[in-house]
């Protein structure tokens, strides 16, 4: 897209991330000594409240000089529409896109001190602007998270995938299962706490319990329940496999079921569930574990091999899961691989890296059915200590990338890795769910909880500049300006519902 300059035709600038779809200027500026919201409907008055408190802690205390009027206008959940004169009208999809609009006020308040006169106009691109954290390999406290979920949302963050499950640590309090908790975890008292704030802040919460990999802590307390190791083909020495349940058993899998039903109830609200699926073995020598390849020939024929055992794991729990009303998700590095068993359509495809040749590409995806949310490992994971060869993400990768949502990690080609560019234009596809930005906690050392959201800011908001437009019409030195003066957003400002 064409850069553009901020400064209207009235000498106003609307300072806000994201940037909305249309501004048209009519000079003047939005600055009353004293207001009242109201809210014309019961669906939007926790969004009055909670913004009459957020304009009295900006110093626009609860009187009536001005007015601000909430209405809902529209089919569309999050888009909305702004009218600023002496008083503001809000029009909006529903609650989620009343918060939405008047975080856009408030960017300006706090960037220059008024709203400039005019109208506003805007709708996501994408319906999902995530942010994923990896809470399990290292210890995020809950008032961290509480604080990192307020930020988040400011600027229109509307997904938290919280993964408490890793192979180094198990960080959620569990009724049925005790012994795999870590010493340092979140209570479910904590827990509770988390998700309704982030029910308040209209962020869906997508609990992240990777399986059947990622179980190394899991399985120490239930060995029993590993995949037996595998077999080196070149030195025939033993393949690690305690990371890994051994999906060829039912009590195996029950067990995993399990974990999900002592789990699922800390997540009320919760419409979607990641259940994982990457790394479960190493998929590029699969052949290298033998317990695989004999129950796969075993179940499905000669032609059966331990991706097919995968699919069919997948497929089990997306059906446990859909049961309790949940949207399986999965990341793509070990999907679409299966010869005889074909994944359900309905999982939907967390994608994050093309790394190997034998991992299929994004056209195969939408083929077979399924729905995608771009994670591009290259650009959107924040990889603490900036293990296996990441580099921490910043908004001018970002922007010189010309990243947007349908920009996923490159495929090979002849010239090597990474070399054929992956991509879905704008207007995107329906299969296209969304995006989201990554923590990974590889080096939980590395940072601390404050470093690590100091850290995070400026990419996550470019991605969800770059998320809501379908890319952008900021330069990257415009975003950089407006990021500084917006700040971050305090926890002022609870919805009364």
């Amino acid at each position: 897209m064409p850069e553009h300059d901020m400064r209207t035709a009235a000498g106003e600038r609307w300072l806000a991330i994201p940037q909305p779809s249309s501004f048209a200027p009519a000079g003047g500026r939005w600055m009353p000594s004293s207001v009242r919201v109201f809210a014309e409907e019961p669906a939007l008055e926790g969004e009055a409240v909670r913004l009459e408190e957020e304009l009295a802690a900006l110093g626009i205390p609860r009187g009536d000089r001005a007015v601000v009027r909430l209405r809902r206008s529209g089919s569309s959940p999050e888009a909305f529409a702004i009218e600023i004169g002496e008083d503001v009208e809000v029009r909006a999809g529903d609650a989620a896109g009343s918060f939405r609009a008047t975080r856009q006020l408030l960017h300006n308040l706090r960037a220059q001190g008024f709203v400039p006169c005019g109208r506003v106009e805007s709708a996501p691109a994408v319906a999902e602007r995530g942010l994923h954290l990896d809470a399990a390999r290292k210890h995020f406290p809950a008032d961290w998270i509480v604080g990192m979920l307020h930020a988040a949302a400011d600027v229109g963050i509307n997904v938290f995938q919280w993964h408490f499950s890793e192979n180094e640590g198990f960080r959620l309090a569990s009724e049925t299962f005790p012994e795999v908790v870590s010493a340092d975890h979140i209570t479910r008292e904590e827990a509770g706490r988390i998700v309704e704030v982030a029910h308040d802040l209209h962020v869906d919460v997508v609990p992240s319990l990777d399986m059947p990999g990622h179980l190394r802590r899991v399985l120490s307390a239930h060995p029993e329940l590993r995949l037996p190791p595998g077999v080196d083909a070149v030195s025939g020495g033993a393949v690690d496999t305690a990371h890994a349940l051994d999906i060829t058993r039912d009590e195996a899998i029950a067990f995993a079921r399990g974990l999900i039903d002592d789990m699922a109830p800390v997540f009320p609200h919760s419409t979607k569930w990641n259940l994982g699926g990457d790394e479960f073995v190493a998929f590029e020598r699969i052949e290298d574990y033998p317990a695989l390849t004999d129950a796969a020939r075993a179940r499905y024929g000669p032609d059966g091999t331990g991706f097919d055992l995968l699919a069919a794991f997948v497929n089990e729990i997306a059906r446990h899961l859909g049961g309790r009303g949940l949207q399986a998700r999965a990341w793509n590095d070990g999907m679409l691989r299966g010869a005889v068993v074909p994944l359900d359509p309905e999982v939907v495809l967390t994608w994050w890296t093309n790394w190997h040749a034998a991992m299929r590409p994004v056209s195969e995806a939408l083929t077979a059915g399924h729905r995608l949310v771009n994670l591009n490992d290259d650009l959107l994971y924040y990889v603490l200590g900036e293990n296996a060869g990441y580099r921490y993400p910043t908004a001018e990768r970002i922007w010189a990338a010309d990243w947007h949502p349908g920009l996923f990690p490159r495929l090979w080609g002849e010239g090597g890795q990474a070399t054929v560019r992956q991509e879905l234009a704008a207007p995107y596809p329906a299969p296209l769910v969304g995006c989201a930005f990554a923590i990974w906690s590889d080096r939980p050392e590395a940072q601390t909880p404050e470093q690590v959201a100091e850290g995070i800011r400026s990419p996550m908001r470019a991605m969800v500049e770059r998320a809501w437009n379908a890319g952008t019409l900021l330069s990257h030195q415009e975003f950089c300006e407006i990021d500084a003066l917006i700040g971050v957003a305090t926890e002022v400002g609870r919805a009364r519902r």
